[in-house]
């Protein structure tokens, strides 16, 4: 072999070497509560870093995620806004059950817009008549299946408000869709978490309602496909840099 053509051939070989090595990181897909929308973006970019790997996420109400993964698709790693949903996919045999773990809290707050909020000082109490205390409507997540709108639904019953709002409600797709209604002056009211909040600029709390008044907010994790790919993002939901994201945005760790 002559000398030109080891010359040219060397180079070639590195030039494999390397794009296998690139190629050593498969992709993960992460279906997550669309309320996990910021801090997940900004865990994948530290991911991406730290491992040379692409993540690509899809986010949504997590009823709609659960039911696109009990008909097949190709997540890796779930995580749900409520217990209810990751317990449907883990009767149903989706999702890896060894590896659901409760991972996040968050609060529920009732929201009006900053450039038109309402005047009426709104107490969370049983002897409030909130019935009175707007005249618009009041925006959240669709009570039958979203988990912010039973988290609301749960409230507004225990508050005995439920008989009052039902008929004013508008009940959206997903969490953020309610937050964009309230954040374009669209809904007089809202109620949304916490940690949404965050991210937008006009909107501003009214209240937040007491843990009494429905049941504890918790975010659980599970991956769907066990492979070597998922532990490793799994895992890194749960390090020091994953957990000062979740801080950020207001989430509790538990």
């Amino acid at each position: 072999m002559t000398t030109t053509i080891k010359s040219a051939i060397k180079p070639l070989f590195i030039a494999m070497m390397v794009m296998g090595a690139t190629s050593a990181h498969a992709d993960i897909t992460v279906y997550a509560a669309a309320s996990m929308t910021n801090a997940v973006e900004d865990i994948n970019k530290l991911y991406e870093k730290k491992y040379n790997s692409k993540v690509k996420t899809s986010f949504a109400a997590s009823s709609t995620l659960a039911k696109q993964i009990e008909q097949g698709a190709p997540a890796d790693i779930y995580i749900s806004a409520n217990t209810s949903w990751m317990d449907y996919l883990a009767k149903k045999d989706k999702i890896v059950s060894s590896s659901y773990k409760n991972l996040l809290g968050n609060r529920l707050v009732m929201i009006t817009p900053k450039n038109n909020p309402i005047k009426t000082n709104i107490k969370i109490d049983k002897s409030f008549d909130i019935g009175n205390a707007f005249t618009g409507k009041l925006c959240t997540g669709n009570t039958a299946s979203v988990p912010v709108g039973k988290y609301a639904k749960e409230a507004l019953t225990n508050l005995g408000w439920w008989d009052t709002i039902g008929p004013r409600l508008v009940e959206t797709e997903d969490v953020r869709a309610a937050l964009n209604f309230v954040n374009r002056g669209e809904c007089q009211l809202g109620i949304v978490y916490a940690t949404d909040t965050k991210v937008v600029k006009n909107v501003q709390v009214i209240n937040t309602f007491p843990i009494t008044t429905h049941t504890p907010i918790v975010y659980p994790i599970s991956m769907v496909k066990q492979s070597r790919e998922a532990q490793q993002y799994y895992n890194f939901l749960q390090t020091k840099e994953a957990k000062a994201v979740y801080r950020k945005y207001g989430f509790s760790v538990l």
